[in-house]
């Protein structure tokens, strides 16, 4: 049997109604010969199988999107006591996407922020950890409610 490589047919492993497997040398390929079933009279059907036989769509949502990484303030949003449209906003915050006035979509507006008196230009980084109003707010926040709460520059 010769090979032409990624462009192959099924037919190519096939021979009389057997598979006929060719030399393989990389492990995970020999192990996809011990697992397909042989090849049975009849129509061909398609069929997804899974460990305890069931098929359901969960299982194949985890296996077509796989988790990402753990990240450390998922604990921010999620949780039964969670409000949907303030865990929206703070994970808008976090990845750094609310739309402050350094977005070019929004560059008709002007770029200061109105909050200080700093003339300085209304950013992300600014608005969340240099703009002297908000540290004013947080601050008085703080005060109003004793929570133990990080306090980083």
């Amino acid at each position: 049997m010769t090979s032409t490589g990624l462009l192959d047919k099924l037919s190519t492993i096939i021979k009389e109604g057997k598979w006929n497997w060719p030399l393989i040398t990389d492990i995970a390929c020999v192990e996809i010969t011990h697992v397909v079933s042989p090849i049975s009279e009849g129509p061909d059907k398609i069929s997804w199988k899974s460990k305890d036989g069931y098929f359901n769509t969960s299982r194949a949502y985890e296996i077509f999107h796989p988790p990402g990484p753990n990240v450390f303030w998922s604990s921010l949003l999620l949780g039964p006591f969670k409000i949907p449209k303030n865990c929206f906003i703070l994970w808008l915050a976090i990845m750094g996407r609310l739309s402050t006035l350094d977005k070019p979509w929004l560059n008709h507006i002007g770029g200061i922020c109105i909050l200080c008196p700093d003339g300085v230009p209304e950013t992300h980084d600014h608005l969340f950890f240099s703009c002297s109003f908000s540290r004013r707010c947080i601050t008085s926040i703080r005060q109003q409610i004793p929570l133990p709460w990080p306090h980083r520059d």
